[in-house]
């Protein structure tokens, strides 16, 4: 670390340590936050209608490509560099303003046009007052590296907490005034100005040094290649709204966002929550071959054994589940649901796969597959829209499990510690298990349960049971098993001051 100053380095702390914080504040944060975040699932649809959700998800988009240029990559170099200075950091936290106020501007005088693209003219409206967000990121986002850089993972999940929790209740009170889509623009902004004061507060540092200017390329080179990666995955993840805004319309945009949110949104937060955890730490073992893996896989099977087998159920029970849990009038979102599940399966691996080419640093291959990755949603999106939003979600789900993810699976491991052999070695009990989950949950929705609560209970009793009972025939998934239960009773800080280099790595 010489030449950096300490204020943005984590305390002299064991990795084991920091990871122990990290996962218990994580863990604390996810259980206060899983009443708000479920609230705002399945109670905001029940006081909105869809052309509501339709509108703001025409500018959802807008604002993620813009949020990102705003980043570029920044982030993500700040965790991963060696050391840091006081004038470097202040010149590209000026930097970072000066364009997020150049970007709100922009977005500002070109709402109208916005307007008229989705022949919609309150999606100009709201793309002219969301411009705001955009300086908001841009006085948020060196702060918020900073925070992860430091390992402050207290605060990321206190801020995450109050964020979610005021957000939703803007949201709620706005829904119920009868703000409509204004609720849901309402609740992000309390979330974005949380963030910027939480993360302010956290990072303790204030720029009030002299900027300087010089050497900060290698930030943006190393920054540029994750922009662009990311750009590509953002565009890849959006496009479906934009395409089914423009030639669907609004109404079938809203239940597809439902039906999007409920499948992918829950995946989308614990690939956050790995991102703020895991990266630090792998970026910190990288060139230690076999803790490294360790690590990492030890991750992914804990992610397969839990969440696998309930995706497979809320998939094969979406006619009844989506109706049962936002309301009847969005029932024609329960078959983008269902068809979006095949893709949410192998997403809590897959998308934790950027972290081992950042960590890395591979910029070249993360951009390289973010291309293909971006290449073939598209193809898939385009393909489906003959068919409406139900068929933008088939095609794109298919092309997922089916292309996307094997491509990934064998571009990420072509170098670096974790191989491919890892990979299918790790994921096929749980494969297995998903497979007769399949057919004990099918099994089940032909029993005459008139009770949907009591149907979707034993549904997900059905999944679990099946699942497990088959990954236990495997010698990998029976070690896994093992893992979780060690997990449990030493409630994960007594396993995790383990030191991996010297225990022996699963087989």
């Amino acid at each position: 670390m010489s030449g950096g100053d300490q204020i943005f380095e984590a305390k002299e702390r064991s990795m084991q340590t920091h990871a122990v914080n990290g996962a218990l504040a994580i863990g604390v944060a996810q259980v206060l936050k899983l009443p708000f975040q479920a609230a705002s699932l399945l109670v905001l649809p029940r006081l909105l209608q869809p052309i509501d959700y339709g509108v703001y998800a025409m500018i959802d988009p807008l604002i993620s490509i813009s949020a990102l240029l705003l980043n570029f990559g920044i982030g993500q170099a700040l965790i991963q560099a060696p050391s840091l200075r006081r004038d470097e950091v202040s010149g590209l936290f000026w930097i970072t303003v000066i364009a997020g106020c150049a970007a709100a501007l922009l977005m500002l005088a070109g709402s109208p046009f916005v307007g008229g693209f989705y022949n919609d003219p309150r999606a100009g409206v709201v793309a002219a007052v969301s411009s705001i967000f955009l300086i908001l990121t841009g006085l948020t986002n060196v702060h918020e590296s900073l925070l992860n850089r430091q390992m402050k993972f207290g605060w990321v999940a206190m801020i995450s907490v109050v964020g979610m929790a005021l957000g939703f209740v803007a949201s709620l009170s706005a829904a119920l005034a009868g703000a409509g889509y204004w609720s849901l623009v309402l609740g992000f902004g309390v979330q974005q100005i949380v963030s910027l004061v939480g993360v302010w507060l956290g990072v303790g540092w204030i720029p009030r040094e002299r900027p300087t200017f010089k050497g900060l390329m290698r930030f943006y080179k190393f920054g540029a290649a994750i922009m662009l990666a990311e750009g590509a995955v953002v565009v890849a993840r959006e496009a479906d709204s934009v395409l089914i805004g423009r030639y669907v319309g609004g109404v079938s945009l809203g239940y597809y966002d439902r039906g999007n949110k409920l499948a992918i949104v829950p995946i989308q937060r614990i690939n956050t929550v790995l991102q703020q955890l895991l990266l630090p730490i792998l970026s910190r073992l990288n060139g230690e071959d076999e803790r490294y893996r360790y690590a990492y896989l030890r991750v992914i099977r804990q992610l397969m054994l839990f969440l696998t087998p309930g995706v497979v159920g809320v998939g094969v029970t979406a006619p009844i589940l989506v109706p049962f849990v936002i309301g009847e009038q969005w029932a024609p979102a329960a078959p983008i649901f269902a068809w979006l599940t095949l893709s949410a399966l192998h997403r809590p691996v897959s998308m934790s796969m950027d972290l081992l080419f950042i960590s890395q640093a591979r910029m070249r291959d993360y951009l390289a597959w973010s291309a293909f990755s971006t290449v073939t949603s598209i193809a898939a999106f385009v393909t489906g829209l003959n068919w409406g939003a139900v068929g933008v979600a088939a095609a794109f789900a298919l092309s997922d499990l089916f292309v996307r993810m094997p491509a990934l699976w064998w571009w990420v491991t072509r170098t670096g510690p974790i191989r491919m052999g890892d990979l299918y070695a790790s994921a096929a009990p749980f494969a297995a298990g998903s497979a007769t989950a399949f057919g004990a949950v099918s099994l089940v929705q032909h029993l005459s349960i008139a009770n949907h609560l009591a149907l979707l209970a034993l549904s997900a009793g059905a999944a679990y049971a099946a699942s497990w009972s088959t990954v236990a025939l495997f010698k990998r998934g029976r070690a896994t098993l093992r893992d979780a239960l060690g997990l449990i009773r030493t409630e994960l800080p007594r396993l995790l001051r383990r030191r991996p280099d010297h225990a022996t790595p699963p087989h």
